[in-house]
């Protein structure tokens, strides 16, 4: 079709080389909207008869509804394809007049912001949806003390409703990321040309308005060679795979029998093929990998794109392979990780228990040091390691189990200007259980706290879920208007 210099076929091993047909049934539908827009926007600025319009237009719809129809076979790309289709069909003069004033160049970066920006509406929403499924299971579990870790070492009382919350904090900052991302993805590259623009009098503001986008993207050169909105958008989507990456890290051991913290729920879990006791965090396994894929698929794009020349080079069509990979990827596995967390099962007991027989309430007694005795910070904290030093020394006893004559010798040894009942006082408040309930910062473990973040979180999810509506209705009603338009002018007579 486009072979208008060289001679001849092309070699079939150099075509199957070039060809992008394996991955462009993502793009047909927005191919075609794109073309119909168009073609409208030909016929309204008097580039196209009404005649061939009506033709043209007839045979998109029907691709649209039907696009099996389209012969895949001995074609670069999809947009060749369909120009063939219409050409074979409705002959050169007719089907030949779609590529007025437009170039695939433009065609495509049209086709994937398209694509993305439908996506990015589904991935917001599936963000939301698994925002709001922590915030039921952080509600259910205000009570459910727990150990917080650094470097994987017992460090300070939590519980598993101030655990869940760190996450929706992180996840409504992915939201963030790529709610602003979408502003940039939706702007119209359709008419640029394939670098510089044209000649013909098109209006590129016409089709942006009909394909339901914000605006355009301005500088045709621009348009159509840069790709700097689909890597932030890679980015965006890569830092969010990271923290669905650690959630399953984290789920992973604490559901192992030495932690025993979690269960999954039998529908979420593998079992083995040889031993019947297994119960395997697969899904959970699979989101780790999947999340490196989407990482490499950053920098692959990153690295494609580092020096290459201003203007269109095929380079770019490799881009596409990772973009619709990684889009592909991250909406399975927020699928995954929502129904993981909504049927997640709490062994509220077992973290009690490891809890109990922790030292994890050492900083809360320091502190306590300071707010009631006064001791400096530096000076609590030795005599509370030295504390710990000794219950260790007696098989791992509790710090509330020590003696006064222990607790004197301690004082003794460290120097430390405090009575031995003062100190025995204050193990005795700073029980695992009363613990968080002693917390005062903002954005503390108090469950009083969380009672706040899931208060503030469920407005902004709410928020969030009528802005990421109203998007969607905007485009919907952006897309069926072209759709009556394109009904208005096939019925129109000629």
């Amino acid at each position: 079709m486009y072979r208008s210099r060289p001679k001849g076929e092309l070699d079939r091993d150099t075509l199957n080389f070039l060809s992008s047909m394996n991955i462009d049934n993502e793009i047909i539908s927005y191919d075609i909207m794109g073309t119909q827009a168009h073609l409208v926007m030909l016929y309204e600025k008097g580039l196209l008869e009404v005649k061939p319009l009506k033709k043209i237009l007839n045979e998109l719809e029907i691709l649209l509804q039907n696009p099996g129809k389209i012969n895949r076979l001995g074609f670069e790309d999809i947009h060749e394809a369909i120009e063939t289709h219409l050409v074979k069909k409705l002959g050169i003069e007719i089907g030949g007049s779609i590529q007025t004033g437009r170039s695939r160049n433009d065609q495509v970066i049209l086709d994937v912001r398209m694509k993305a920006r439908d996506e990015l509406n589904n991935i917001y929403s599936k963000i939301i949806s698994l925002i709001d499924s922590i915030l039921q299971k952080a509600e259910q579990n205000l009570g459910s003390i727990m150990l917080l870790y650094t470097h994987l070492q017992q460090a300070q009382i939590g519980n598993l409703s101030h655990y869940l919350l760190s996450y929706s904090d992180q996840l409504f900052r992915d939201l963030d990321r790529l709610y602003l991302t979408y502003t940039r993805i939706n702007k119209s590259p359709l008419g640029s040309g394939p670098v510089g623009g044209s000649t013909i009098p098109i209006d590129r503001e016409r089709t942006a308005m009909l394909l339901g986008f914000d605006g355009l993207v301005t500088n045709s050169l621009d348009a159509t060679s840069s790709r700097d909105t689909i890597v932030e958008l890679m980015s965006s989507l890569s830092i969010l795979m990271i923290t669905l990456s650690r959630i399953a890290e984290d789920l992973i051991i604490w559901s192992t029998q030495e932690f025993d913290y979690v269960e999954l729920a039998d529908k979420c879990a593998s079992s083995s093929s040889a031993m019947p006791q297994k119960k395997n965090p697969d899904p959970l396994e699979l989101l780790r990998s999947r999340t490196t894929i989407v990482v490499g698929n950053l920098v692959t794009s990153l690295a494609l794109l580092k020096a290459l020349p201003s203007g269109y080079s095929r380079d770019l069509q490799d881009l596409k392979l990772v973009f619709l990979n990684s889009l592909s990827i991250v909406s399975s596995c927020l699928t995954i990780t929502d129904i993981v967390i909504g049927s997640l099962i709490i062994h509220k007991d077992r973290m009690k228990d490891a809890v109990i027989n922790s030292y994890a309430n050492s900083i809360d007694i320091a502190e306590q040091l300071v707010m009631q005795k006064g001791l400096v910070f530096r000076t609590a904290h030795k005599i509370v390691g030295s504390l710990v030093e000794m219950a260790l020394s007696k098989n791992n006893a509790s710090l509330s189990s020590l003696s006064v004559n222990e607790i004197e010798a301690v004082i003794k040894r460290t120097s430390v200007p405090i009575k031995a009942k003062d100190l025995l006082e204050i193990l005795e408040q700073v029980t695992p259980e009363k613990v968080i309930l002693l917390r005062s910062s903002i954005g503390s473990s108090n469950p009083d706290e969380q009672k706040k973040v899931i208060k503030s979180s469920k407005i902004r999810v709410q928020e969030y879920s009528d802005d990421i509506r109203k998007r969607k209705m905007l485009l919907n009603n952006a897309l069926h208007n072209l759709r009556q338009v394109v009904i208005s002018y096939t019925n129109k007579s000629s």
